[in-house]
């Protein structure tokens, strides 16, 4: 028996009474029952929430805890795994043991999508593309160096004009001055690339095409950017397939939503 137990003993001058095998001490009138559930060995039943890194944790967390009573839900904005080990089944259940795991974007994706639609000069976009070369699958990694590395060398060019042609390329028409004199040159750019990158930490690589954007300013300024194209279906289609993966790894139904608070 604690001191405070003792303490409120004296005070109320009651015994401690047992309700569902939990000890409790019914305080004089106008006060509150009081649990000392945390003076016994172990507590009356399993609750909290054990929040986990990667699927496999997940995975591992579940088939050791699951029961009869227990549910998986998900949603894929954000992405989300919940279990709920004592959730509604015959009976009434707490909800209140669980384990959540948020399934963290990879710094790939995160990289890719955090410029995407971001206006940048041709110097700040090449950097970025060759900075995360290792992402790109077409074209070949040789050609988007080059192109990186010209887009960098003709900062101080003027550009003038575009077409694209039939090869989905865009030929830049620009003027730059060279010992004195003014020449045309041309510089031609793909409309798109494609980059296979992890959507989840840890997880399969995903194929996003990837347009190049631009636009020529006043002053033959050009600028650009990337556009991923329908990014929120790979991530759609990534969630899918890890539900795929945990309900095989669990041998549970995942629902699509979220449980009670």
């Amino acid at each position: 028996m604690t001191a405070q137990l003792a303490s409120d003993l004296a005070v109320s001058q009651q015994k401690v009474q047992y309700i569902n095998g939990a000890p409790v001490l019914i305080l004089p009138s106008g006060m509150n029952v009081k649990t000392f559930e945390t003076t016994m060995l172990e507590p009356l039943r399993k609750k909290g929430t054990v929040t986990l890194n990667d699927a496999e944790s997940f995975v591992a967390v579940v088939v050791d805890q699951k029961t009869d009573y227990t549910r998986l839900f998900s949603t894929i904005s954000p992405p989300t795994f919940t279990a709920v080990f004592n959730h509604n089944a015959d009976g009434a259940g707490w909800g209140d043991h669980k384990a959540q795991y948020n399934a963290p974007l990879a710094p790939e994706w995160k990289a890719w999508t955090g410029i995407d639609g971001k206006k940048m000069n041709q110097v700040e976009i090449a950097q970025f593309i060759e900075n995360n070369l290792v992402d790109v699958v077409e074209p070949d990694g040789a050609t988007l160096l080059e192109i990186c590395r010209t887009l960098e060398a003709k900062k101080k060019v003027n550009f003038s004009s575009s077409i694209r042609l039939s090869d989905g390329t865009n030929q830049f028409t620009f003027a730059e001055e060279i010992q004195g004199s003014a020449q045309q040159g041309q510089l031609s750019i793909p409309e798109l690339f494609v980059i296979g990158v992890p959507v989840f930490e840890n997880g399969e690589k995903w194929r996003v095409d990837v347009r190049l954007r631009y636009r020529i300013e006043e002053g033959g300024r050009l600028v650009m950017w990337v556009e991923l194209v329908r990014p929120h279906k790979v991530i759609e289609e990534a969630v899918k397939e890890l539900r795929a993966r945990i309900a095989e790894g669990t041998g549970l139904a995942i629902l699509n939503g979220t449980p009670s608070a």
